[in-house]
């Protein structure tokens, strides 16, 4: 299926790797030109070079950079018109959040968060938003994950994050419909990634439980009985960034092979 984003431009932030590097991958299959940036200077060149075998280099500008910080937001933005002459999609991600009774955050901690998980989307939008007006199509897609519509233990400080990105872009969402631009969230559970891998080895040590226990009780509340593939939401996010989901904006599609909306 042709998804109509050749020549498009889209910002990946987190591209490194993951999640971000599948979705990276999906916008160059589908022939536009991507913008990556991430921290990991190593794993950014790697995924650099396999967008390049995909398009070619002149489709691909990867940039070292800490999107939590305006600066370097602004970096990225500014350089990839400079390189693309347009932006016309915005892809962000949330990052880790500390865990632990919610009642026990300072507000060192709640700050921080809300820096790296909810002023950073705020910053990227605000930066891209002009040019998406110019042109009179753009497309907003957040990445977050599970606890944003269930409670889970220790993850208080990720879920009100996330909730106030909801709650403050399902706004914005109605404030660019006039625009052609639209604001969509994509909520993944238990995908196949590093980051998974590393989080569930770093409970199983602060459990002292084996890892494949744990994997094995992760499995057992998804319906589909797998993990997810980084493949499988980069491909919803490419839908979501074309022209056949235009009339789609301010929702929030879960991508958990079933495991929220289970009846226990």
């Amino acid at each position: 299926m042709d998804l109509g984003l050749r020549e498009r431009v889209a910002i990946v932030g987190g591209a490194s790797r993951g999640l971000g590097r599948a979705i990276a991958l999906a916008f160059a299959h589908e022939g536009a030109n991507v913008t990556i940036c991430g921290q990991n200077d190593e794993a950014l060149r790697r995924t650099e070079i396999e967008l390049a075998r995909v398009g070619s280099q002149h489709h691909v500008l990867a940039i070292p950079a800490d999107i939590s910080t305006a600066r370097d937001i602004r970096r990225v933005v500014r350089d990839t018109f400079n390189r693309f002459d347009q932006v016309s999609i915005l892809v962000t991600q949330v990052g880790n959040s500390a865990t632990g009774p919610a009642v026990e955050f300072e507000d060192e901690e709640i700050s921080t968060d809300l820096e790296r998980n909810f002023f950073s989307a705020i910053r990227l939008s605000r930066e891209v938003i002009p040019y998406m007006k110019q042109a009179h199509w753009g497309r907003i897609i957040n990445l977050l994950t599970t606890p944003v519509q269930q409670a889970s233990e220790g993850m208080g400080l990720a879920a009100a994050s996330q909730l106030a990105l909801v709650g403050y872009f399902k706004s914005l969402a109605n404030e660019l419909a006039p625009f052609n631009i639209t604001v969509n969230n994509v909520v993944f559970g238990a995908v196949d990634t590093e980051q998974f891998t590393s989080r569930l080895e770093s409970e199983a040590r602060e459990h002292n439980r084996p890892t494949a226990d744990l994997l094995k009780e992760t499995l057992a509340r998804v319906p589909m009985g797998r993990l997810g593939k980084a493949e499988e939401v980069g491909d919803l996010v490419a839908f979501l960034a074309s022209d056949r989901a235009g009339f789609l904006t301010g929702s929030s599609t879960v991508v958990d092979g079933g495991m929220l909306q289970a009846i226990r």
